[in-house]
Parts: structure tokens; C-alpha cells; sequence
């Protein structure tokens, strides 16, 4: 199917996976050496597309529409394209500082520019004039900004900072930690989970769905990054199951200058190296208080991303083939700039880390029908109301409130495609549970397969707001479901609601009301149990109501199902 969108699409562009075409679109932009920072971002998008593209193979194909031998393919090609992608923004960056000199700022004799799109922001500055008053510098297009110890103010260096909104460095760790102890800690926690329940059997990979926010409870804090539990041979390092990087990767880098042109009469000469960017050998020295020198930096966040608690900054160890939190210090986080300092001892690659499961466990939610084969998904979560239209087999954000705040309105109102990899998965920015995170938040366990979501079509369901139900969580198997009819708009009453208790086995109507002060167990009069929460709707229900159930289509079903598995809201409300 893949192949033949590619072969519709008619766009030139190569077919990721046909070796020949993307062995010779690798090959000749590699060859190519003369270009510059602008036509690297504009190819940057093809090749973009290409490895989501191969992405989306690996992750939805089955074994019988792709081999094994293709799936080592497409991943070696995935990071083929990363490595090239990279090296030619090096290249690039290669190019310009040649010619540094010719761009040189009339103010302070150094070189700086910005440019960006919204795959990448790249900043550059070049210390050309080389004096002590000029070793910080804002680049304002971008909001990024650094200061230099005075050895480095002093030096014939460029500082560069690349910004890609996409993360290429995260999925290295991700991968060789398939094959540590990580994963029998995972497959044990999974396996004993199983035992305690008919398990659902959600995809691994899921779909992700990222919201950061920043609360006033958190404006203007000076903090150091703590340390992640789980890893006592390594504390500093960062467990990618409890802390995730959000809003991309910050490529921060001390350049080598390279021999600069030279106008002699109407000739401009430079001298040429074969040898690369090269990075500068910076060591930190002394500080005239006696600490160690430290480059400050500062970088604007991005303003399709919302930050719900201070981020953890993390820098790459390409040895260790992970992020770390030691070598970063003096953290200051400015919640209504949306900026954050902080200093390191050397130039890295850094990235800003969320906890992955601060908004859980669910405060409530509610799924109820607005048309036919539509409906409306709301979500109360820790810091966040999230709410979603689904309309056959696609899903809207609606809208998401925080502090009664409208936020992510760029993203917001736009119908997309429920599958992982889709827009409507890379648009969000704060993550549903995944299958390792009973280990971090509590949950009632995995939900009974049988449960059937036809249901949804006629009846509004939500998950109660009890006061007594942490305790219940602690103590029982089982889950409390609100469920109403609701035929037309209007017609569903604040007194029509029905409280059902299932325990993975039968499903019973309860006669406590939700106001009740204490749990009971006792049923409604003349109630039955059933095996599933339809079979029990369909006891009671109107043979209206039920017609609609029947009539429901098939792909607004499958959206209903697959937007459940992802967010999970069974296990962890």
C-alpha cells in the first residue's frame, strides 16, 4: 500500500524502500559538497519523510508483508539517513564558517545568523574579533543564548546551536536497551500482570500523546536536576521509561574556525583543509573565584510544547550510548519566558526531559455519542482536561484546558488518522501509559478483551468520580463504569446514569449513588449479572437505542477501540 501512495504521489522524490533509489539518492547528495545551511533544511524535509515512512512500515507491517531480511533493511536505512542527514548540516556549517569573515556584524566584527523552519533552528556565531566584552551573545530570531568563559571569548571559535524538533539520538539508548537487564525487568513486571487478569493485548509502540505545561506553581525556580531511580550502577543516567525527551534535541558545539577568505585585488582566496568540521578542543580552566569555568546557556522553548513541572536537562554520552544528568548545573527555569539556563563544563548535545506519567493516574473521563458513528472522548488528567472527536475512523483535538487555559490551539481543530506514526500521534506532547508503566503509577491491572465498545454509539459512559475509590483500587479487582442512554441531544438526564461494577468476569448494577459516603456492593432490585457490560445494556436498554448499537459503523468502532487502548483508561483511572 505504501508503494503504491509513493507511485501516485509522483513527486520524484526516491522510494525508501527500493535499495537502488535510495542507495543512489544517498550516494549523490553525498557527493555533493558545495551546498549550503538553507538547501540542507529544504532536502532535510524529503529525507524526513522518508524515514517516517520506513518508520511506519516497521511498526504496522506484519510478518507476512515484510521479511526479516527487509525489516534489517529498512532499519539500517533509517539510520543511514540520520547519519547523513546530520553530516550534511556539518558540511553546511563547514561551508559558512569559510566565509565567515564576509558576514561579519558591523556592531560587534563577529558573525552570527539564524535560520530555521520547522524541522530545525540553526544558530551560529563566529568570534572573529576575538575580545573579552563580547562573550555572551542572544541570538533574537531564535531566543537561544550562551556566555563564554573568558578563555573561550578570547579564542577563534564559532558556537553553533542546532535545534531539530525531531529526535534522532533518543532512539539509540531505546534500542540497546531492548537487549539489556531492562527487559527481563519488563517482560517480569508483564508476566505477572498477566497472570492477575484476561489481558488486553495492546501494541507495544501504542500512540503516543505528548501535553507539557508549565503551572504557576512552578514559575521562576532555581533547581538542580535530580536523580532518576532505578539504576544504581549509573544514577546520573536517565531511565527512558520514567523520563522522556520533549521538543526535539539541542545540538550545542564549540567549532574550529577554518582559514578565512582572503580578497587580493579582484580575487577572493581561502585556504582549503581536508579535514571537516572539526570541533574545539575546549578544556575548562580556572574561573577567577577558583571554580571551574562553565559555559552558561540558555535556550527558548518551543511554543508548540507545554511543560507541566520544571524539565530534567540531560546531555548525550555517546560512549555510553545515553542521556545523563551529571555535567549539568545551575538550572534555572522561567516558566512565563518559556526559557531555561543552566551551565555545563564541556559543549553537548542536550535535551529536555519530562516525567513520563505526571499526569497520571486519570482524574475521570467520559466517552458519549454526538451523531451518528461520532463522538466526544474527555479526559481529566492530573494537570490537563484533554478532550477528542472521533468521527469514523478519524480523531479531532478538541480542545486542551489547563488551568482553564486554552492551550496547543496551533494543533487543535485539525481531523487526523488514529494510527501510530500519524500526525495526530506526532502533533501531541505528553504520553499515554505504555506497557512498562505499572512501574511508575498505579493501576487496577490490565481489562478484561471482552468488554465490547459497540456501545459507545448510543450510550454516554464515564468513569465515576468517587471518593472512596483509591481505597478500592488498594484492595479489589474490579472497576465502577457509569454508563446512560443517550438517543438525541438532550435527551440523556443528570438522573439517567447507572452504576455497573465488573470484576473481569461478570458485570453487576450496583444501587449505591455516586454520592454515597461509603462503598456498597448491594445490587439494584430485580438486576441480573452478565458476562460483558453490552450483554448487560442490552438487558435493559431500548430497542432504539439498540438499533442504533447494531447499525454503528465499523470503522467509527474500530476508532472508539483503538483510542481506548491508547490512552488506557480502564487500568488507569
Amino acid at each position: 500500500l505504501l508503494q503504491w501512495e509513493h507511485y501516485l504521489s509522483c513527486d520524484g522524490t526516491p522510494d525508501p524502500t527500493v535499495p537502488q533509489e535510495i542507495n543512489t539518492f544517498m550516494s549523490l547528495w553525498r557527493d555533493d559538497q558545495d551546498e549550503d545551511v538553507q538547501l540542507v533544511m529544504e532536502k532535510a524535509e524529503v529525507v524526513l519523510n522518508m524515514i517516517e515512512k520506513l518508520q511506519f512500515l516497521l511498526l504496522e507491517a506484519s510478518p507476512e508483508e515484510i521479511t526479516d531480511k527487509q525489516r534489517d533493511q529498512y532499519q539500517e536505512v533509517i539510520l543511514q539517513l540520520q547519519d547523513l542527514l546530520h553530516q550534511k548540516y556539518n558540511d553546511a556549517t563547514q561551508n559558512l564558517l569559510k566565509v565567515a569573515n564576509m558576514y561579519e556584524d558591523s556592531e560587534t566584527g563577529n558573525m552570527h545568523t539564524v535560520l530555521k523552519d520547522e524541522n530545525i533552528t540553526f544558530c551560529i556565531w563566529v568570534n572573529l574579533k576575538k575580545k573579552a566584552r563580547f562573550k555572551n551573545h542572544v541570538f533574537q530570531e531564535a531566543g537561544h543564548g550562551f556566555e563564554l568563559p573568558k578563555s573561550l571569548a578570547l579564542s577563534s571559535v564559532a558556537i553553533r546551536v542546532l535545534h531539530t524538533r525531531y529526535d534522532h539520538v533518543s532512539p539509540l539508548a531505546a534500542s540497546l536497551k531492548q537487549n539489556s537487564s531492562n527487559t527481563d525487568d519488563i517482560k517480569e513486571t508483564e508476566e505477572e500482570t498477566e497472570k492477575n487478569s484476561d489481558v488486553l493485548d495492546v501494541p507495544s509502540q501504542g500512540i503516543w500523546l505528548f501535553f507539557m505545561c508549565s503551572t504557576t506553581k512552578v514559575l521562576r525556580l532555581s533547581i538542580l536536576c535530580e536523580e532518576p531511580r532505578g539504576r544504581e550502577e549509573a544514577p546520573k543516567a536517565v531511565d527512558l521509561q520514567q523520563l522522556l525527551p520533549l521538543g526535539g534535541v539541542y545540538h550545542i558545539s564549540a567549532l574550529q574556525l577554518p582559514p578565512q577568505a582572503q580578497d587580493i585585488g579582484d580575487w577572493s582566496m581561502v585556504e582549503l583543509l581536508d579535514v571537516g568540521l572539526e570541533l574545539y578542543p575546549y578544556s575548562p580552566g580556572k574561573a577567577e573565584d577558583g571554580t571551574q569555568e562553565a559555559v552558561q546557556i540558555t535556550l527558548r522553548l518551543p511554543d508548540n510544547v507545554i511543560y507541566f513541572k520544571v524539565p530534567v536537562v540531560a546531555r548525550w554520552d555517546p560512549a555510553g550510548q545515553q542521556w545523563r544528568t551529571d555535567g549539568i548545573s545551575k538550572i534555572t527555569y522561567e516558566a512565563e519566558e518559556k526559557s531555561i539556563t543552566f551551565s555545563m563544563g564541556a559543549f553537548y548535545t542536550v535535551a529536555l526531559l519530562q516525567d513520563a506519567h505526571l499526569n497520571l493516574p486519570y482524574q475521570a473521563w467520559e466517552l458519549h455519542p454526538a451523531g451518528v458513528d461520532e463522538g466526544l472522548f474527555t479526559v481529566t488528567a492530573v494537570f490537563a482536561t484533554i478532550q477528542i472527536q472521533i468521527k469514523d475512523n478519524q480523531c479531532m483535538l478538541s480542545s486542551v484546558v489547563v488551568e482553564e487555559e486554552e492551550m496547543l490551539s496551533h494543533i487543535t481543530g485539525k481531523w487526523m488518522s488514529l494510527c501510530p506514526q500519524s500526525s495526530f500521534e506526532k502533533s501531541w506532547s505528553e504520553h499515554f501509559p505504555a506497557e512498562y508503566s505499572p512501574k511508575y503509577v498505579l493501576c487496577s491491572g490490565k481489562v478484561s478483551a471482552r468488554i465490547s465498545w459497540w456501545f459507545f454509539s448510543v450510550f454516554h459512559s464515564g468513569h465515576p468520580l468517587l471518593h472512596w475509590e483509591l481505597l478500592l483500587h488498594l484492595t479489589v479487582h474490579f472497576f465502577l463504569q457509569q454508563v446512560r442512554e443517550h438517543l438525541t441531544a438532550g435527551s440523556a438526564k443528570d438522573n439517567d446514569w447507572s452504576l455497573f461494577m465488573f470484576n473481569g468476569e461478570k458485570v453487576q448494577n450496583l444501587k449505591l449513588p455516586e454520592t454515597s459516603e461509603a462503598f456498597s456492593e448491594e445490587l439494584e432490585e430485580e438486576s441480573e449479572f452478565h458476562s460483558t457490560l453490552y450483554h448487560m445494556l442490552k438487558d435493559s436498554a431500548s430497542s432504539e437505542a439498540m438499533d442504533k448499537v447494531e447499525r454503528a459503523g465499523f470503522l467509527f468502532i474500530d476508532s472508539v477501540y483503538q483510542l481506548l487502548l491508547a490512552t488506557r483508561v480502564l487500568a488507569y483511572s
